[in-house]
Order: structure tokens, then sequence, then C-alpha cells
């Protein structure tokens, strides 16, 4: 079976990468531990897709999200993106990558995985590691944002000797054309995934009908309006506006 897993799964931006038919992906697995973003996930209409209400790392439990609802939120307090550390945080659940791995997937499976989770990415990328299930990985696409946490970022360097050492194959925004974001997921996917002939999935997601309101919206959107009034719409509008003024009420 075919298995993509999004870490870090925000408002659906990988994961309306990966569903397009092209890829052949058999079962989406998104992880979203922030309760305000797995609301807009659970929009997306498509049976492949799963919402895992937790994030991946070295250990299952509970810990903090700092910045929830932030692109860029994180368990670390001390990411530069969150500024002095007056944002709004949320206790969330952890899972093991390596416990999940073994419950939720076959050695048998062709399994991508994408990390872009705000400075976790060492802890799951270390425990698959010593454990040996990295070995079920066919590519990752890891985005290594600890190195925006002062208290983590020498973490960096080793963990990427750890991967070229074990020979896994792996790419970074850096190493992309695309430099990031979900052109750079696409990017990746064309370089590592055999692409599927046309299916009759392909007209429905070309028209976006596997997506939730909010996100069809904001394609449209981005697409008929000029950039700048785009960005002031987002900013007063979006979903984090939304989010942010109804805890302001609160």
């Amino acid at each position: 079976m075919r298995v993509f897993l999004d870490v870090g799964g925000h408002y659906g931006e990988t994961l309306d990468v990966a569903l397009d038919p092209r890829w052949g992906f058999e079962k989406i697995y998104s992880f979203e531990p922030a309760q305000s973003c797995r609301r807009i996930l659970r929009g997306f209409r498509d049976s492949r897709a799963h919402i895992v209400s937790a994030g991946l790392s070295n250990s299952t439990g509970q810990a903090t999200l700092f910045g929830t609802g932030l692109l860029g939120a994180s368990v670390y307090a001390d990411k530069r993106e969150l500024g002095d550390g007056h944002v709004r945080a949320e206790t969330i659940a952890l899972v093991r990558a390596t416990d999940w791995l073994l419950t939720n997937t076959s050695a048998d499976d062709e399994i991508y995985l994408k990390l872009n989770c705000e400075g976790s990415e060492c802890d799951v990328l270390e425990d698959l590691l010593d454990s040996g299930v990295i070995n079920r990985l066919q590519s990752i696409y890891v985005d290594f944002d600890v190195r925006k946490i002062p208290s983590q970022a020498h973490r960096h360097a080793i963990v990427e000797d750890r991967l070229r050492h074990h020979r896994q194959s792996f790419v970074t925004p850096d190493s992309l054309t695309s430099h990031g974001g979900h052109g750079a997921v696409r990017e990746w996917l064309n370089l590592v995934s055999p692409q599927s002939p046309s299916t009759a999935g392909t007209v429905r997601y070309r028209l976006g009908l596997h997506r939730p309101p909010y996100i069809w919206a904001t394609h449209a959107a981005r697409a008929a309006l000029p950039r700048p009034v785009y960005a002031l719409a987002a900013r007063r509008f979006g979903a984090h506006a939304r989010q942010q003024a109804g805890a302001d009420r609160g």
C-alpha cells in the first residue's frame, strides 16, 4: 500500500497536495495536534484522508503547544517566531513515532514522510533511527525548523549526518527550487514518487471538490485577487484571525 504521512497538518496545505490522484496514495494520515486546525482538516472530503489528533514525537504523552493555530506553533517555547512567548498555548497529545508506525503500517508499505513540525522533526527522526523503523520509509521531506530554536539548533547537523550515514533518502527545502511550502512538497513528490495515469478522481480533484469550504474559498481568492489585497483579506478574515477574535471575546 502507498502511504503518505503529513506531520504538521496545519490547514491542509500538504494534505491538499498529497490527495492529488497522480501520486496514487491509498492512505494519507495528517498529524495535527491543534484543535482549531483539525476543525478545518476534517472538512476534506476524501476517504483516503485520516486526521490524527496528535503530534509525532519520541515519546507518548502530553505537551504544551505554544502559538497553537499559528503556522509556526511549536512545543519548544524558545522558538524565535513565537516572539516574547505571549501567544496562546494548548495542551496537546503526542505519540511516539516508532509505536505509531509499527501499529498502523506494514513492512510492505511504501511510505512517504513529510515533516514540517516546528522543531519536533529531530525528535521524530532520532526515534525512528534509534529503533530502525526508519527503514520502512521510502523517502522523507524534512524542514529543519529546529534551526530557529536556540536550545535545539545543534541537533540539526547531528540528525542530517545520521540520515546520510544511514543512506536514508531525504530532501530539505534548501535542496529544492521551491524552497519550502506546498510547492516544495509537490516538487519532492515529482522527484521521488512514480506518477499514476489519469484516474476518475482527477477531474474532481482539479475542481477542488475535495476541499473544505474555507480552503476552496482561499484558493479561489488567491487566484482572483491581487496579492496585496489577498494578504490584507487573509489577515483580517482568515481562520487564525477568527480564532484570535474568538479568544479575545472569551
